[in-house]
């Protein structure tokens, strides 16, 4: 039982690896593109970008699921990759269907693969959370310097003539 733990926490460190480096791998690419993002505050532009980032952060979900369905397939845990892939799926978002399960010397990997998947949507959240906050900050701080703009030229000062 030991050993199944270790090899479990070992893929848990695996994905932890992929997921952190791929979000700080995000933040530095939108980071170096703030003031591009920050000129176009369109809603389109917008949307692509959270798009683009959902993409992203999906990427890397499907990526370290691929990594437990691989160590399942190399154990040769199950038949196939494909059955490897679902239970993976399964196990990592929690869902957990049931009609496919490990062998009883290896089933606590399932839960832990669960804890893992449930810890990393959860640093994903996190991030998407910022992001939009940060769209929201850029889009608040375009309107209030359009309202300060409009507001400059409604209310310019009158000059006497003597």
């Amino acid at each position: 039982m030991l050993r199944e733990i270790a090899f479990a926490f070992a893929l848990v460190a695996v994905c932890v690896v992929i997921h952190s480096s791929g979000l700080v791998l995000l933040f530095d690419w939108l980071s170096a593109r703030r003031e591009m993002i920050e000129r176009r505050t369109s809603l389109v532009t917008h949307t692509l970008l959270l798009m683009f980032a959902f993409s992203i952060i999906t990427l890397l979900h499907l990526t370290e699921t691929c990594v437990w369905a691989v160590f399942y397939y190399w154990r040769q845990l199950f038949p196939d990759f494909e059955t490897s892939l679902y239970f993976s799926l399964g196990s990592y978002t929690t869902i957990g269907y049931g009609d496919v399960v490990l062998p009883q010397r290896w089933r606590l990997l399932g839960g832990i693969e669960g804890i893992s998947g449930v810890l990393l949507a959860g640093l994903s959240t996190a991030f998407v959370f910022a992001l939009v906050n940060a769209v929201f900050q850029i889009r608040l701080n375009r309107q209030g310097l359009r309202e300060e703009k409009t507001a400059r030229e409604v209310y310019k000062p009158v000059r006497r003539v003597q």
